[in-house]
């Protein structure tokens, strides 16, 4: 339930912080809409069921913190999602106490991505709303690595499997037809030997690999790390008679496993 705000305060202007976010908007939804992810989201044991009229309560046990409010809003259709927020247990609970402040959100398709706009109102002073405005930019930071993490690796699940097979296909027609259904036109390529841009010389420098190393076969190994749209993935080519070679690509994609860039690291 939500409590009343201590009398004489006069709330600070609404807090208004958006960001594009490098993921689909129903990615995004999803994380604000699920406990579990919301929990995962903010570092914290947050329950709550997505119902209007629904409690919300979040605990930070390393922060001494606990929030307290009610689900107001949710509405699927638009992605907009509204709770009342404050703190039920932890310093300041007398100043801003449990449901006595509203934070909006919207979730909104933005080119390729998305962006999620906050706007938390009734916050009891300017102080608190520059505290509020800071940690939502830190919060809406985190939420754009969290569901990017998510699209992105759906999207190499598809792409790098055909990343592989480009590098290891002979035939030139076959090999930029599959480039061309997981690169970005303008693909750039970088490796100790090549430093390309474009899918049509992308494809003649895997032509001239065969050509200069026939016999050489590569496939990817360990697993894959991502952050922020880049993505560090493993890889071993090996051939006849010789010594295997490991490496890491340095991949910058989209959400859906376009990739745009590859840079190529041999091991020493």
């Amino acid at each position: 339930m939500d409590r009343p705000r201590p009398r004489g305060a006069t709330p600070a202007p609404a807090t208004e912080v958006s960001r594009e976010i490098a993921a689909h908007p129903a990615t995004v939804w999803g994380i604000v809409t699920d406990p579990v992810k919301f929990s995962a989201w903010m570092e914290g044991d947050i329950t709550f069921e997505p119902r209007p009229g629904r409690a919300f309560r979040a605990e930070f046990p390393g922060h001494g913190i606990v929030l307290g409010g009610e689900i107001r809003r949710v509405d699927p259709d638009t992605r907009r999602l509204a709770l009342t927020w404050g703190i039920e247990s932890g310093p300041q609970a007398e100043e801003y106490p449990a449901g006595s402040s509203l934070v909006e959100m919207r979730v909104r398709p933005a080119g390729p991505g998305s962006r999620l706009d906050v706007r938390h109102t009734g916050l009891p002073s300017e102080e608190a709303a520059r505290r509020q405005e800071d940690g939502w930019r830190f919060q809406l930071s985190r939420l754009d690595l969290m569901a990017n993490r998510i699209d992105l690796a759906a999207g190499l699940e598809r792409s790098l499997p055909l990343w592989v097979a480009a590098w290891n296909e002979q035939d030139p027609e076959e090999r930029i037809g599959i480039l061309r259904r997981i690169c970005d036109e303008d693909v750039e390529f970088r490796d100790d030997w090549t430093a390309i841009r474009g899918v049509d010389l992308l494809n003649v420098h895997i032509g001239n690999c065969h050509h200069y190393m026939p016999g050489y076969s590569l496939q990817h190994t360990g697993d894959i790390r991502i952050c922020r749209g880049e993505a560090l993935v493993g890889w071993r080519a090996t051939g006849p008679g010789g010594r295997p070679v490991e490496g890491q690509n340095h991949m910058r994609a989209d959400p859906d496993g376009t990739i745009r860039r590859v840079t190529g690291f041999q091991a020493t």
